[in-house]
């Protein structure tokens, strides 16, 4: 059965056992995932109120857009809270690979790089995906039911939570990467989503806060 399927109380409990996996970024997927839904249910809480149906038709349109983006950042998401703890198998079977001769050493050298670039690419994709679903919550926020404008701030940092997981399950397995233009390619780029993640992040915090 995949982890995404197991009711919360078995998900929870599997996390909290002696398996490595799932671990961190299989997490990290999940907080992004719940922070797209939450954002989802105000929008959810919003069609059809009066507030929401005086708005303008291309307001209303990209406020769907963005609702609509929003379920597939979340099925996204949900696909990598398993594909993470497949990723870190793979990269324990590379280095159980044998290594008595040369050969056997260079190729388990390989495949281990091989391997860890496969599991950066998942945590990679929190991040993106994770930053992707922030920039679309001030159309919510704006437009949307100002009564759940709480739910939109706590998905908002769990989104920030997901995606700084991201960065540190990335940046776990960059330091065992000997390509260094891929180490800073991917570096430099999981930063720059951070930094303007961040700044929105602390945009739509404020606004929620002057609320209250």
């Amino acid at each position: 059965m995949k982890l995404v399927e197991l009711d919360v109380l078995k998900f929870l409990d599997v996390v909290d056992s002696n398996s490595p996996a799932p671990g961190g970024g299989s997490v990290s997927a999940l907080a992004s995932s719940l922070g797209a839904s939450l954002a989802r249910m105000v929008a959810h809480l919003s069609f059809g109120k009066k507030n929401y149906e005086a708005l303008a038709d291309d307001v209303k349109a990209k406020f769907v857009a963005n609702f609509d983006e929003l379920l597939k950042i979340k099925n996204e998401l949900n696909d990598l809270i398993d594909r993470d703890s497949e990723a870190y198998n793979t990269v324990m079977a590379a280095y159980k690979l044998p290594k008595e001769t040369d050969e056997e050493k260079a190729a388990r050298s390989a495949e281990i790089q091989k391997s860890l670039k496969y599991a950066i690419q998942t945590p990679y994709d929190i991040v993106v995906l994770s930053g992707k679903a922030i920039s679309l919550l001030g159309e919510i926020l704006a437009n949307g039911n100002q009564n759940a404008i709480t739910d939109i701030g706590v998905g908002t940092m769990l989104l920030m939570v997901g995606l700084e997981g991201g960065i540190l399950n990335v940046k776990v397995n960059l330091s065992s990467i000997k390509d260094t233009e891929y180490v800073e390619k991917i570096t430099k780029e999981i930063y720059e989503i951070k930094a303007t993640a961040e700044k929105e992040k602390e945009r739509i915090i404020g606004i929620v806060n002057a609320a209250l």
